[in-house]
């Protein structure tokens, strides 16, 4: 290609960028980052329905993130799931999905391992640094023995192969993933027992599989229905706590949970020498050589969105969080081509070479094929022109997705192609290897350069609620000063809420089709069905 050729292309680019900022600048109206480097509100846990009606109207109505002081479900949380008891409170023996380090950091497309929480925690603290648990994806039943690295030929076989895309959140992009019940006699401060630590599925599969649990609006719902339900709720190991965990926060109640998950992984609490990775600088490489290292030390999560609202819980170790608001989405320089960013945050994509498997979102983050399947079964006034103009729909969906297979090596359309550390610049230490990274950034993500941010440092007993669609990287680090490997694990819990498009905290989810309501009722009845068989304590 010729170097007008290319110039040209390039300042279409550029045209076709700035084109897409001013436009994402008017659909997204909420709060946005004022000045070049903001901080976050720090608010008390909201107790009284005073502080509840007020923190969902300036936080969350306006999609704005806060700290939060203090931690819901302590002693099920901070004390159970500390590294020193968590093999406790959780089944040693169990079966996870487990990243391995790649680049620095984790949330690539990279295939899986399979270990056991307790070989998992051992591996951890014996200072396996490069192994995290994360979000744990559906099953597929061809595994193959060689994805198990925990021992016994039996665990081998039973070990299943999974598709991973990327963080929890990705997860969410592509399913029907469900609503869950109000937690009315939970407190959040009650005490954490393991009188009763069983597989809380166990009563579910009785006997009696083949009849319905509960009938609903939308149909019955069986057995198998229902502990799927629930296990997508409670992502394992966390399926054990169900009937000691609340599926939300009280002050949150008022939105529709979709799932809880934990996240675990390893790295030093102390700031480490940059130099082996600023070594690989290479201004011709797609992230400059950097991977996802970032300086200082810590381990990044990449820079990326998620597609539901959040309040991230830190157990053990440290986290930074570095939050670009929806607005500023063009910036981001995501993976995946931006459709539309809509008022609440949801940021959908068009269908693409990056993004072959993306669905088409609405903006409360439901794929717009699922609810017109879900209108096509369950709405009986629906007209033939709109029962086949659904019908259509659905089928131009089913045709895109035929024969198209997840690429592992593929980041999802949320992720940004901004390297880690280019976020962080101002902390590498050596002036002219900054100066010079700075320049091949202003080349290559100039927009991102110019983008406010928000910067949140998190530690146990504190909490982050983080609206749909904030742009964020997370560098997670141990104990400050850490004298062991043990001291080096970060464990966090994620409580997801799908996200809200209303404009008042009466009516959160205003769609007349009801979509998310309909799909907690029957969540809502899973998970009642477990805790109503749960032996009492």
């Amino acid at each position: 290609m010729s170097k007008r050729l290319a110039s040209a292309e390039s300042a279409s680019d550029s045209k076709r960028l700035e084109s897409l900022v001013k436009r994402v600048e008017n659909e997204y109206t909420k709060y946005f980052p004022g000045e070049k480097n903001g901080a976050v509100d720090v608010i008390e846990v909201p107790e009284s329905a005073e502080d509840i009606t007020a923190f969902l109207k300036k936080y969350v109505l306006e999609r704005k993130p806060c700290k939060i002081k203090g931690v819901v479900s302590q002693d099920v949380l901070l004390k159970g799931l500390n590294p020193a008891n968590i093999t406790t409170a959780l089944p040693a023996d169990e079966i996870l999905q487990v990243e391995r380090k790649v680049e620095g950091g984790f949330g690539s497309g990279e295939k899986r391992i399979l270990l056991t929480l307790g070989e998992f925690m051992r591996r951890l603290g014996e200072g396996e640094g490069n192994l995290y648990l994360t979000t744990q994806y559906a099953e597929d039943k061809d595994a193959e023995d060689d994805d198990y690295e925990g021992g016994s030929q039996r665990v081998a076989q039973e070990a299943e192969e999974f598709y991973n895309e990327s963080e929890s959140e990705e997860e969410l992009e592509e399913d029907e993933i469900a609503a869950f019940p109000s937690a009315d006699e939970f407190s959040d401060g009650g005490s954490f027992s393991m009188d009763n630590a069983h597989d809380d599925f166990d009563e579910i599969n009785s006997p009696e599989d083949d009849q319905p649990e509960a009938q609903l609006e939308t149909g019955a719902l069986s057995a198998a229905e229902a502990e799927q339900r629930v296990r997508e709720l409670y992502q394992p190991p966390m399926n054990h706590l169900v009937n000691r965990l609340p599926e939300t926060p009280e002050f949150m109640k008022k939105l529709i949970p979709q799932q809880i998950n934990l996240w675990i992984g390893s790295t030093a609490g102390t700031e480490t020498n940059d130099d082996a990775f600023l070594s690989k600088f290479d201004p011709q490489a797609p992230k400059m050589g950097l991977g996802r290292f970032v300086p200082s030390g810590g381990s990044s999560s990449g820079l990326h969105h998620d597609h539901a609202d959040n309040i991230y819980v830190p157990i053990s170790g440290r986290k930074r969080f570095t939050l670009f608001s929806p607005r500023d989405a063009a910036k981001m320089y995501t993976v995946g081509a931006i459709r539309n960013v809509y008022n609440s945050g949801v940021i959908d994509y068009a269908q693409g070479e990056q993004s072959p498997l993306w669905r088409s979102l609405r903006d409360d983050g439901a794929i717009l094929a699922e609810v017109a399947h879900q209108e096509l079964l369950h709405n009986a006034s629906l007209s033939l022109d709109e029962k086949n103009r659904m019908q259509k729909f659905i089928d131009t969906d089913e045709a895109t997705q035929n024969g198209k297979e997840p690429s592992a090596k593929l980041d999802p359309p949320s992720f940004s192609t901004v390297a880690p550390a280019i976020v962080h610049l101002d902390k590498i230490k050596d002036k002219t290897v900054r100066e010079k990274i700075h320049a091949k950034a202003l080349e290559k993500w100039p927009l991102f350069l110019q983008a406010n941010r928000l910067v949140v440092d998190l530690e146990p007993g504190e909490m982050l609620y983080l609206p749909t669609g904030w742009f964020h990287e997370v560098t997670s680090f141990g104990k400050e000063n850490a004298a062991s490997a043990q001291d080096q694990i970060h464990v966090a819990v994620n409580y997801w809420f799908v996200p809200p498009n209303g404009e008042t905290i009466e009516n959160l989810y205003p769609h007349e089709d009801k979509y998310w309501p309909l799909d907690f009722e029957r969540t809502q009845a899973a998970v009642d069905k477990v805790r109503q068989r749960a032996p009492s304590v």
